[in-house]
């Protein structure tokens, strides 16, 4: 039998070479065919709620567009010729005698014995108090202050661009209106928002651009965004790059997928003052909306995805204020079916408070502290009447809740637990500054 020959000009040092190595290649070939993908790395997010500022109210004395203004506002909550002829009776000005700039407001809020007084500094509302007459006669009652929701952004911001937080998810309400103004340029409102907050958060890094996200800011949109901008002229200018995700003003949900965590957004819808807390959501509807999230989570489980975080601005769950969304609309049962598969952590706010809840599987963190008006923390809205056997809030734990400015930070870790951090500023407390680990 004759030798096995090199083939025709292949040095036989070449070839006995490139043998040896043969066995080493097809075991890197083997090993790389069989490891897993790279691990995902723990990252983490800052959320909050209902962080828009009271009214803007930049008149002197004697101008006309003051009880215009007053009027469109609680057209809001009641039919225009009530609401006329409250503003006539019940609202009483004061204005700086020098400046003649507005200073002081005394009006009627949401009961017929709840009277609020809005304090005025350079057109914004600084604070706003509420008597109830009828059950906590003679005791004024302070629920908003605009430093509350300035701090609120200053640490959000901090967090931020220290590396603590990757980016940043509001729960809706971050503007008052657009009556006044629709975008970055016009709006004092959306103007507010991007001169505390967006305009001081770093650019996308190649982490985030690599998962399609352009900016540091996403929020699900809330009622106040709507309210007098019903094609969200505001948020597609105040954050374009949710154009790119898929949000127009004809579909205001959308999602992404961040290091093996989904996000997703929904819109719960106008609000009717007649039954607040309705999924009224028309863009899509609910029953569209619902069927578009049980497709994303059940694509989020073929791809392996363990955690799903999921916002919307009415709350699932809510033991004051406004209360929870009502039945048929409430998306509690199609969402707990993912928590055998899934970690699934819901964000709400629209009630002006904090409440923590822990059901059937599922974390609900109703952040209602960014910037609003506290007003669950008035008489007769401290608990609303809802079943026996209703969850039990987590956060305030049966006590009537308090005015309070939080957001809170959330630590993911790829096949670990979740963490959450609450962070709060009491402004009325002797120790005003304090942290609090969630779900401990």
């Amino acid at each position: 039998m004759s030798p096995i020959r090199p083939p025709s000009g292949i040095h036989r040092r070449i070839l006995l070479s490139t043998l040896a190595l043969l066995p080493a290649f097809w075991l890197a070939t083997a090993t790389a065919q069989q490891a897993p993908s790279s691990p995902r790395s723990a990252f983490s997010f800052a959320v909050y709620g209902d962080s828009r500022p009271m009214m803007y109210l930049p008149y002197k004395e004697g101008q006309p567009e003051l009880n215009k203004m007053f009027v469109e506002m609680f057209g809001l909550v009641m039919p225009d010729k009530v609401a006329e002829a409250v503003v006539k009776r019940d609202v009483k000005t004061t204005f700086d005698p020098v400046t003649k700039e507005l200073i002081k407001v005394v009006m009627p809020f949401e009961s017929k014995t709840e009277v609020m007084t809005l304090t005025l500094d350079k057109a914004w509302v600084t604070e706003a108090s509420v008597e109830d007459t009828k059950l906590l006669p003679g005791v004024q009652r302070t629920m908003f202050r605009l430093q509350g929701g300035d701090w609120v952004a200053r640490e959000i911001v901090k967090d931020v661009r220290a590396g603590r937080a990757k980016f940043v998810v509001n729960t809706g309400d971050v503007v008052w209106w657009g009556n006044q103004g629709r975008t970055v340029t016009d709006s004092p409102y959306w103007k507010r928002v991007n001169d505390t907050m967006l305009k001081h958060l770093p650019h996308a890094d190649h982490e985030m651009r690599a998962a399609g996200l352009e900016g540091r800011w996403f929020m699900g949109v809330g009622n106040h965004e709507v309210w007098g901008d019903p094609k969200i002229e505001g948020v597609l200018n105040a954050v374009p790059y949710l154009k790119k995700l898929g949000v127009t003003p004809d579909n205001l949900i959308y999602k992404y997928d961040f290091n093996g965590a989904r996000f997703i957004f929904l819109w719960t819808g106008k609000y009717d003052y007649r039954s607040p807390s309705q999924w009224d959501g028309d863009r899509p509807k609910y029953a569209e909306q619902m069927k578009q999230m049980q497709q994303w989570l059940d694509e989020a489980k073929a791809k392996g995805i363990k955690k799903a975080f999921i916002t919307f601005h009415y709350p699932v769950f809510a033991r004051s204020g406004l209360g929870p969304i009502p039945a048929p609309d409430n998306p509690h049962k199609l969402i707990a079916a993912y928590a055998k598969d899934l970690e699934v952590v819901v964000f709400n706010g629209h009630v002006h408070t904090t409440e923590i809840y822990e059901v059937d599987g599922v974390k609900y963190l109703m952040l209602g502290g960014g910037g609003a008006e506290q007003d669950p923390i008035l008489p007769g809205r401290t608990s609303i009447k809802l079943p026996a056997d209703y969850p039990q809030d987590l956060y305030w734990r049966g006590e009537p809740p308090k005015e309070e400015y939080n957001y809170v930070l959330v630590d993911v870790e790829p096949g670990g637990k979740t963490r959450f951090t609450l962070n709060r500023f009491r402004p009325w407390s002797a120790e005003p500054f304090a942290t609090v680990e969630l779900f401990k």
